[in-house]
């Protein structure tokens, strides 16, 4: 007899910076690979929010080179929980991302007024 297994899968926020000098073509270029190594891992994007370009508080150092502006992009990801390390280690290699942050959701409440 064989047992199914529970695949549990969790909403995870992910925010990563792209450098700034970057065309619009490859920074669609880069969006694109992301949404490809979220497929890849068994995950889905319910959400995408592109926040634009923006000066950077304090430079930040990758590759020999000094960013002073970047691409702010903000997904919101459902995985299944084995899926999600993975898929973080490969976005802390990826050479085009200044740095990101993926977390856990917060459950959306919505506020109803009276």
């Amino acid at each position: 007899m064989k047992l199914a297994k529970e695949i549990i899968s969790k909403d995870y926020e992910l925010t990563y910076l792209i450098p700034g000098d970057l065309l619009d073509a490859d920074v669609s270029r880069l969006k694109k690979e992301i949404a490809d190594l979220v497929a890849k891992n068994k995950g889905s994007i319910v959400k995408e929010d592109d926040w634009g370009r923006k000066h950077l508080a304090y430079g930040i150092s990758q590759g020999g080179k000094t960013y002073e502006e970047a691409v702010y992009v903000h997904m919101v990801l459902n995985f299944p929980v084995l899926n999600v390390q993975k898929f973080d280690q490969n976005l802390t290699i990826h050479r085009e991302i200044i740095r990101h942050l993926l977390v856990i959701a917060d459950e959306m409440v919505e506020s109803i007024e009276d």
